[in-house]
Order: C-alpha cells, then structure tokens, then sequence
C-alpha cells in the first residue's frame, strides 16, 4: 500500500510516498543507511546478506519512504517464518531492526508513518509484541543507541515503545591482560574439583550441541552450530568439562568476544570467570589487541566490569503491544 504524506516544511514541499523496498533502492538505501546511522555502517554485500538473504525477509515488511524518486527514509520489520534453533517461531513477537530518515527531512512524520507501516505489516502477521530490537540472528544493533541516536529513542517513546531492557557494548585493550594470581586459584581450584576449562575439541561436538540445546537453545545455539559446521576443529571455542560433560563454554570471532554460558547447575564455582580468561588469553596469543562484546545486560555487566571492560555504548531494547 502507498501513503501519501503532507510535507510541512519548504524543504519537503513535495510529496512524499512510503512503499515497500524494490530492487532498485539498494544503493540508495546503503548509501542512506550510512549517512544515518554513522556508529553502525554496511556494506552492500552486509545487506543483501543480513537483510534480503534473511531467511524471515518479507518485501512488505520491507519499507522506503521516497521523494520525487529519491529515498529519504527506510525501516524493516520481521516476523519469523521459519522455526528457529530450538525456540521455534516465537509466535506473537516481532522485531522493527533498522529505521532511519534523512536529516534534511526529518520533523515531518516520516518516521513515525513509517513506524506505523512496520506496525501494521506486523499486526496483520498476528504479531503482538513488538520489539526494537533484539532479533537474531541478523540484528544491527541490540537496542536504540540512546546517545547516538537520541531523536529516534524520543519518538519510540512518543509511539508508545517502553524499556524492556538496557543492553550495553563493552571492550577493553588485551595488550597488557594477564592471568592474575586470584584468577589463577580460580582455575586450580575447579581443577581439583574435577572441571577442566580446554579449547575446544571435535570429541565435545555431541555434548557442546546436547549442553546448548538444553540450556541455551536460539542465539547460542546457532552461533555454535555455525562456527563447528565452518571448522568441526575450530579452536575459538573454550568448553568447561566435568566427567566428560560439557558444562560451559564461550566463544570469539577475531575481536569479538562472546556468547558465553554456563549450566545452570554449575554457577558460583568460578567456572565463568576461568572461561572468560582463558578465552581471552586464546585471543591474545592469537594476536587480537582488544576484545569488545557487542551487548550484554544486569548482573553480567559487572561481571565483565570487574574484568577491565568499559562500556563502549549505551543501548535500550523496547517493546510495544499492539492492539
């Protein structure tokens, strides 16, 4: 469907359409997308990939706002169409993931129409809870940037959106990082109690992929899956092992840090704090030179705080049901 839009200032004195995406809008998307969102650019072939190649992408959820042919503004909303790694199709929810307009013609309602284009493609999917925007696996970033991008956060909360959670981006320089003694007790005392932290071996595939699917099935469990189907001998997985069970492990890409995971039955023994440093270790000794996470939440941010992380970035999940 096509919306015409009254235009409010000179600037935009002409008509304005919201549609869905065509083909033809790519570059002008991208290329609009970076103008945009400057702390989270693409390339083209990140949106084809984490965009038209998703396997949950619908056109009509898909929308553009343009002007006398050029595009002035874009939002993108899912639903899942196809269960996903244990958690199913997450009937009910749905995710707004990107949203920009083009600071020329911003202070028109063109992103509140375009909101409510994402909306409304959402409700007619039987969607009931909106999110902005903790999908995965194809997110761009967590939540809002409540710093970066102050006026989206403000008209969110205009439409209706509320916090669901606050994420934050953490990192931190691994060129002085070192075993400190305490860490070292740590990991001698789980030792002694029969917990050995390893790098990863192809004789844990079975017990890694049974521990993620029965405690941490979706987002950890794919990212497993992935790494293991790119490399079955990959050695940027660390597991935590006790008598041949698998009962934690955590995970990099280059700098990147995470997820990480422990059993439920396992915690408050130091099984986290030995997984993540010896993780990192694995990093520097593989020559990274910093270790960021992209977000994390509550009681783990301290917990990544007391280990030399900063926080890079502020972000605010939000959430609103749809009537």
């Amino acid at each position: 469907m096509t919306t015409s839009i009254p235009a409010k200032k000179d600037k935009v004195a002409r008509s304005t359409v919201v549609r869905p995406y065509l083909g033809d809008d790519e570059s002008s998307v991208v290329n609009l997308w970076n103008k945009c969102l400057a702390r989270d650019p693409i390339t083209t072939e990140t949106f084809r990939r984490k965009v038209l190649l998703d396997e949950n992408f619908d056109p009509n959820g898909c929308t553009v706002a343009a002007s006398e042919g050029e595009v002035i503004g874009f939002s993108l909303a899912i639903r899942r169409r196809y269960p996903y790694y244990g958690v199913g199709l997450e009937q009910g929810k749905g995710w707004i993931t990107a949203l920009f307009v083009h600071p020329d013609f911003r202070g028109n309602g063109i992103a509140t129409n375009l909101i409510k284009a994402s909306e409304d493609f959402l409700r007619v999917c039987g969607v009931k809870e909106v999110y902005v925007s903790s999908y995965t696996p194809n997110y761009f970033i967590p939540g809002v940037d409540i710093d970066a991008y102050a006026e989206a956060y403000t008209l969110l909360k205009k439409l209706g959106y509320k916090k669901h959670e606050r994420a934050y981006s953490m990192g931190r320089s691994l060129l002085d990082f070192d075993f400190s003694a305490n860490t070292g007790t740590i990991c001698s005392s789980l030792e002694s109690r029969g917990i050995d932290i390893r790098i990863f071996e192809p004789r844990y595939i079975t017990g890694l992929l049974e521990f993620l699917s029965t405690h941490y099935p979706g987002e950890l469990l794919r990212v497993a899956l992935e790494q293991l189907r790119k490399n079955p001998s990959t050695d940027q997985i660390m597991v935590a092992v006790k008598n041949g069970r698998v009962v934690g492990f955590s995970h990099y890409e280059d700098e990147h840090f995470g997820p990480f995971a422990i059993d439920p039955a396992f915690t408050g023994m130091g099984i986290g704090t030995c997984l993540y440093y010896k993780t990192a270790l694995q990093m520097k000794e593989k020559g990274k030179r910093n270790l960021w996470l992209a977000w994390t939440t509550g009681h783990a941010k301290d917990f990544y705080y007391k280990r030399g992380l900063r926080v890079t970035r502020r972000h605010e999940v939000m959430k609103k049901l749809l009537k």
